[in-house]
């Protein structure tokens, strides 16, 4: 055979291997408020490489609406979405009930709880409503930023106004519960009516304090109670069948790995919220706290109140079972590992 040919067979061969083994795109369509730049979206770059060593080409990208990218999600534009968990719980009540109010104190319980949804035990729970969740990464835990430093114990959110995410009715049961006014509110727009003292309090993570400059509404008076009332996340949605269940599985297990990568940018936020920026409330009222929201996702249960219906179809008794028994393996000396009214 002539050299000539021989080279022509060498290209054709490495031109059809090379095609044979291409990865068609699929777009993966990623929520940060801080859009591109945002700990979120640079996080999922390495979700985004690790996926690639195992056969997908997921080509992302950035949307500083939460609304904006479910709605490209539903009408098929993405294969893949990250929300928060607030977003998820249009997909999904197992892992939308992970920011249950109160139910995930440390990041501790947040670790083994990522653990858990890593496994194939409960994926039967991670699927269905022609939905899929892929996986749970933490985006930090949510703290009231309050525009009066005085407001440290239960009994002083009474009268106060606080910022409710829409579609959040856990919330919005424990603002009433505690005899405080929700002010209803969006991811787009909640820093926008804290900063203007259109509300006295809001919860979000540490990270809001840079990113979405709300010491503007925390005044020379205001700070940031040093007590966790949830877990935001980021969760993975996908249509059920759009990858097949090898891949699915491979994505759960990458997302958990996460964990430290995302604590670790977690935890740069919150160390460079300025420490007089921090509230450091008594111990006797964080028990206050704990066992008042415990109260609160009790109350929930047969509450007749049109806000507590809507709120009691919110939790996923399965996930408040589990949640319950993590922080009862962290802190078995908790109250409600012994209580007869435990969930």
């Amino acid at each position: 055979m002539a050299r000539g040919t021989q080279y022509l067979l060498l290209i054709l061969t490495m031109t059809w291997t090379v095609q044979g083994h291409a990865q068609p795109s699929r777009a993966f369509c990623v929520f940060d408020v801080a859009g591109a730049s945002g700990y979120v979206y640079n996080t999922l770059k390495t979700y985004r490489r690790e996926m690639l060593q195992v056969g997908e080409n997921l080509q992302m990208k950035p949307y500083t609406d939460e609304d904006r990218a479910r709605g490209d999600f539903e009408a098929g534009r993405c294969d893949l979405v990250a929300v928060t968990d607030m977003g998820a719980r249009h997909y999904n009540r197992f892992t939308g009930s992970i920011s249950a109010i109160g139910a995930v104190p440390r990041y501790e319980d947040l670790k083994v709880l990522l653990q858990i949804l890593a496994s194939p035990r409960v994926g039967d729970k991670m699927d269905g409503n022609g939905y899929q969740i892929l996986g749970v990464a933490p985006m930090g835990a949510a703290y009231l930023f309050v525009n009066d430093r005085s407001i440290d114990t239960v009994e002083d959110l009474r009268g106060k106004r606080i910022t409710v995410f829409e579609g959040h009715y856990d919330a919005w049961h424990m603002v009433e519960y505690v005899g405080a006014i929700p002010v209803p509110a969006k991811i787009s727009n909640f820093a926008g009516i804290f900063n203007s003292g259109q509300a006295d309090i809001s919860y979000v993570p540490a990270a809001a304090y840079e990113v979405l400059e709300m010491a503007k509404g925390m005044g020379v008076k205001g700070g940031i109670v040093r007590f966790p009332v949830g877990q935001v996340t980021i969760q993975l949605v996908a249509r059920q069948g759009a990858f097949d269940a090898a891949f699915v599985q491979k994505s759960r297990k990458a997302m958990s790995r996460l964990y430290n990568e995302s604590m670790r940018l977690v935890r740069q936020y919150e160390d460079a919220v300025p420490q007089s920026r921090w509230v450091d409330v008594p111990q006797k009222a964080k028990l206050e706290y704990q066992e008042m929201l415990r109260e609160v996702r009790i109350d929930l249960d047969g509450n007749e109140t049109e806000i507590g219906r809507l709120a009691a179809q919110v939790y996923d008794d399965d996930m408040m079972t589990i949640l319950r028994k993590v922080r009862c393996y962290t802190n078995p000396g908790g109250k409600e590992c012994s209580s007869p009214d435990r969930e």
